[in-house]
């Protein structure tokens, strides 16, 4: 069987290598690569695998997320997001969106079962898993930090939606003492104001995991915890593999599989 993490770009997924780990301690001979698909191809790229039989399914990673959602039958979740990174194959193309309880696994492994109140930097597709996922972890206010607050009516909506308190206000502009800060933007754009979101937060989570450290995690005070875009990775990996194979994956292979593949880009 066959399974791809497609992109535009994609070369730089980790997916291959966690996936991979996955098919060699359960003995699957199944194959994992990452492939470059652009929007125009997209349709054509997935109804062409869809029909060939060797295929169990799809990772979906930007900018795909968004138009994956007509592709397939999509989960509550997904609908919900507005968004999904997983498709399977069969009778009926079904669409996932593991980003969410992905975040809630990192975080409860890391011994944070509830946020009351967040901070999340950026408004894109990210941004939004993880007001869902906060709203899994009975979050009750949410500030979300956006370069054109204008842009950001989808949020609102979605803050809405999940009964949770959300404001969006501009980038620059201060906000109260949180449980914790969300990053779900590139990195240099963080660097003006990195050591004062991480003064104002108990944990720090940066989506970034390329470069590490980022800036805002560079800036966490002593002892402060941060959970990184690679737990998050590692997180909606457990989901994604379940539902591609049928079988298990562990969160700790899933992350050291991710780890040994960005220290052997750094060597090379």
């Amino acid at each position: 069987m066959r399974c791809a993490v497609i992109g535009d770009p994609a070369a730089h997924s980790l997916s291959p290598a966690i996936h991979r780990a996955g098919y060699q301690v359960h003995g699957l001979d199944w194959e994992y690569r990452a492939v470059t698909v652009t929007p125009e191809e997209l349709d054509w790229f997935v109804a062409s695998r869809r029909e060939d039989g060797d295929w169990a399914g799809l990772s979906v990673t930007a900018p795909h997320k968004r138009a994956l959602l007509e592709l397939g039958e999509p989960d509550a979740v997904s609908r919900l997001v507005g968004g999904g990174n997983t498709i399977t194959f069969g009778h009926t193309p079904k669409v996932f969106n593991t980003d969410v309880p992905g975040f809630v696994r990192a975080c409860r492994r890391r011994g944070v079962t509830g946020v009351g109140t967040a901070a999340i930097i950026g408004n894109g597709a990210t941004a939004r898993s993880l007001l869902v996922a906060l709203a899994g972890l009975s979050v009750r206010q949410v500030s979300v930090l956006a370069r054109d607050p204008g842009r950001a009516t989808g949020v609102l909506d979605l803050g809405l939606a999940l009964g949770v308190d959300t404001t969006v206000i501009p980038m620059d502009e201060t906000f109260r003492p949180v449980d914790l800060v969300a990053s779900t933007v590139p990195a240099d754009a963080t660097t003006p104001r990195a050591a004062h979101w991480a003064a104002r937060a108990e944990v720090l989570f940066d989506a970034v995991y390329d470069p590490w450290p980022t800036p805002l995690a560079a800036a966490a005070l002593p002892g402060q915890l941060v959970i990184t875009g690679l737990e998050l990775l590692a997180g909606q990996a457990v989901d994604q593999f379940q539902l591609l194979t049928g079988h298990p994956l562990d969160f700790d292979l899933a992350l050291s599989a991710a780890q040994t593949e960005c220290e052997r880009r750094a060597r090379a």
